[in-house]
């Protein structure tokens, strides 16, 4: 039974036929009841339908199951959502530092274990202290002679041969953002993924009625996952602080180059789950100040 609602719910999410999507949603609440997916993707079409309040009540649900199943950082990002639509809910308000307490404590376990610390490279030092973006060491490619194209490689698309990395951009349109220009923004929806050729951004977000600033980006860095995996709304804003160029990915030429290879998958999922780390990090730090 449960396999034909969720056949029902993807033809209907295909039709854009959202009162159709709400109804086989509902009916896998009583087919699966443990299942935190299905209260989330309800609370998703609830807010497609303009019901911010049931909408709040099934994300509700969803985070109370992922916390009690153990992904608390899933949980924390579900509240997130809940106080972008309800900066003042109570409930997630108390929710949400109660996890933030605990990840904490969990962090703390892990760093007081005895190691050996590895040395660091010369210049390595203060990369590894930045925190945000994790694990983006600039790696310098040529310029491409026929586009005259010069710009920084993220580890992301690494392992991609240069002539594939090449075809990925030329299928890309250059964008240039003056200073000030809003990139992405705080709860809009998209599905694309951003590379820096040039200039500067910032990333800051909204969350227990405090502007948090999470990052400075420059040539190289990469933005803009978080609601390509997740499919949720933009959890930060992105602002240009200088004459900035970037190169916009789209989801369907984003999954071309994963299914010719996977390894790009793993490694955005592995840079997604490094910034909710480093995000909660420098929330929990704001909270306190």
């Amino acid at each position: 039974m449960s396999k034909q609602y969720w056949e029902a719910y993807f033809n209907a999410i295909k039709q854009q036929n959202w009162e159709w999507a709400k109804t086989t949603l509902e009916h896998l609440c009583n087919t699966e009841p443990g299942n935190p997916q299905v209260q989330l993707k309800l609370g998703d079409i609830y807010q497609r339908l303009g019901n911010t309040s049931e909408a709040i009540a099934s994300y509700h649900k969803s985070a109370w199951a992922l916390k009690n199943q153990g992904f608390i950082q899933k949980a924390l990002a579900l509240y997130k959502i809940i106080l972008r639509l309800d900066p003042f809910n109570e409930e997630a308000l108390k929710a949400s530092k109660e996890l933030m307490i605990d990840i904490s404590s969990k962090n703390n376990l892990k760093t007081a274990a005895p190691f050996s610390e590895a040395p660091v490279e010369e210049g390595k030092k203060e990369e590894a202290e930045t925190g945000f973006p994790v694990g983006l060491e600039e790696t310098e490619l040529k310029p491409e002679t026929e586009a005259g194209l010069s710009y920084l490689l993220p580890p992301l698309f690494e392992s991609l041969p240069q002539d594939e990395m090449k075809q990925l951009i030329e299928k890309t349109k250059l964008q240039s953002c003056p200073a000030g220009q809003t990139i992405i923004e705080e709860g809009d929806s998209g599905d694309s993924i951003f590379l820096i050729r040039s200039g500067n951004t910032r990333v800051f977000s909204h969350i227990l009625g405090k502007e948090i600033e999470l990052a400075i980006l420059s040539a190289g860095d990469v933005f803009g996952e978080v609601a390509f995996l997740t499919g949720r709304p933009r959890t930060a804003s992105v602002v240009a602080l200088d004459n900035t160029e970037i190169f916009e990915f789209n989801k369907l030429l984003l999954e071309e180059i994963f299914e010719k290879y996977p390894d790009v998958l793993k490694k955005l999922h592995d840079f997604y789950e490094c910034r909710v780390q480093d995000t909660v990090e420098k929330v929990k730090t704001n909270l306190k100040k």
